[in-house]
């Protein structure tokens, strides 16, 4: 946290740049801003609203002379501590709000950091066009936050994440200064790489304002959705091994635990199977019948098509409903996100449960089938300390286990400050540790006074 006298008339000189009502101070008024999504807390010293990137560069030139940290935050959908800082200057980039264009011809749309992912897609699919990623958070989170954690969603298997999707980006730099990165072009082949850098950098290497996306046609081949059940892990590991295997490729493939489906069958009145292991599958037409005999092949106890657009809509809640249904459960959440090989899905997934016994903790669990990406949700109480170490003990298990096969501690909900310490571990298991040194060199380049989002990721790890 900044001494006092770096931030004593600090709220004045800020509002000078954005107004005075766009500048808050009060604790009522900070509140909001205390906390992410995982519930991690810091006390912000101010939030500014800035609405253009002159105001931006602004405040960073402020900050950077004061020597105060800066936090860039979009709706603060983050699990991992990624946008919560004592003593910071919050950059609430909510105003950054609009659709700058949308390009029927190259395939792209302009826009704006602060705009709304399910805004976006309402706007393009009034055009015939989609953006593919799709977070569980997409009703709430930007586009500057989804570029900032590189974010994903149950599209990924067909689509990838955000870094897959961005062509061109305006960032602010720690000194103030805007840069335009990339080209809103398919092919662009001079100098380095500096767009996909941003994505993934947890708002630690620049401020993003603007950004062209790719954008698709919207399907015009109907897909089928079916919910596929299986009595037990090992059957449901092997048929998704098996449709990889087979190159039947799925639109969508999520899975859920028996008691991720029970709490949304609780929160939401409905009334899924209770299997051990649900898988919700989105296939275009032709592979259904490929898919459906390796299902049977596996032991599947049940696999239901959905016949209409309505069905197909209630399959889907089962698993965009299942966070909202598990935090219910308990006064404290903590969403992992390892990613693993996908033939070692299921033996992971057996690993899950051990690591819930041993800690004597619940820990429903769901995820992306078709990369491997896992999500425990490890529920814990908040009010009693033996039950968060032992929370904080299963995390570290879980992560740990993932780096030994092979995989990473996170997918696609960033590192922030949970998870520092592990990034080192990671990378150290597999070999990267040069890798490491060059990023904190980045860090340094890019942010010499280390200002932005400051003892996280790459500078803590």
């Amino acid at each position: 946290m900044p001494g006092r006298s770096r931030v004593l008339g600090l709220a004045s000189e800020l509002g000078a740049i954005v107004g005075a009502e766009n500048v808050l101070t009060e604790p009522g008024a900070l509140e909001a801003f205390r906390k992410d999504m995982a519930d991690f807390e810091a006390t912000p010293a101010v939030v500014t609203r800035p609405s253009t990137e002159d105001q931006v560069g602004r405040i960073l030139e402020v900050a950077t002379r004061r020597r105060v940290p800066v936090v860039a935050r979009g709706a603060g959908t983050s699990l991992t501590g990624a946008v919560v800082l004592d003593g910071a200057i919050i950059l609430d980039m909510q105003r950054f709000n609009r659709i700058l264009r949308i390009d029927p011809v190259n395939w792209y749309v302009q826009v704006q950091a602060g705009v709304v992912l399910d805004d976006l897609n309402e706007a393009l699919r009034k055009e015939g066009f989609f953006f593919p990623p799709d977070p569980a958070s997409s009703f709430l989170c930007t586009v500057g936050g989804a570029i900032a954690e590189s974010s994903g969603g149950m599209r990924c298997v067909r689509y990838g994440t955000m870094r897959d999707w961005v062509l061109a980006l305006r960032v602010v730099l720690a000194n103030g200064r805007t840069v335009t990165l990339g080209e809103p072009l398919a092919k662009n082949r001079v100098g380095y790489d500096l767009v996909h850098l941003m994505i993934g950098s947890e708002g630690t290497l620049g401020v993003v304002t603007e950004a062209h996306l790719k954008i698709l046609p919207v399907p015009s081949v109907p897909f089928v959705r079916m919910l596929v059940t299986f009595d037990d892990w090992p059957s449901a590991g092997r048929a998704i091994e098996e449709l990889r295997r087979r190159q039947v490729m799925a639109n969508l493939m999520e899975f859920m635990d028996r008691e991720t489906v029970l709490a949304v069958n609780a929160a939401f009145h409905t009334n899924f199977e209770d299997a051990e292991a649900t898988l919700l599958v989105d296939l275009d037409e032709p592979l259904v019948g490929d898919a459906e005999a390796i299902f049977r092949a596996h032991g599947a106890r049940r696999f239901s098509r959905a016949v209409d657009e309505a069905e197909a809509e209630r399959f889907y809640s089962v698993r965009s409903h299942a966070y909202l249904a598990v935090k219910e459960l308990a006064s404290g959440v903590q969403i992992e996100d390892v990613t693993v090989p996908i033939d070692r899905l299921a033996e992971y997934l057996a690993l899950v449960k051990e690591v819930a016994t041993r800690h004597g903790l619940r820990m429903p669990t769901l995820g992306h089938a078709g990369d491997g990406n896992v999500h425990p949700t490890i529920l814990f109480d908040r009010t009693d300390s033996a039950s968060r170490a032992a929370a904080t003990a299963a995390s570290q298990d879980l992560c740990r286990y993932a780096i030994r096969v092979g995989g990473t501690i996170t997918g696609e909900h960033g590192v922030g400050v949970q998870k520092a310490a592990l990034m080192r571990e990671q990378m150290q298991a597999h070999g990267a540790e040069e890798a490491l040194r060059l990023m904190k060199g980045i860090k340094q380049l890019f942010d010499p006074k280390s200002i932005l989002n400051p003892g996280k990721y790459v500078e803590a790890a």
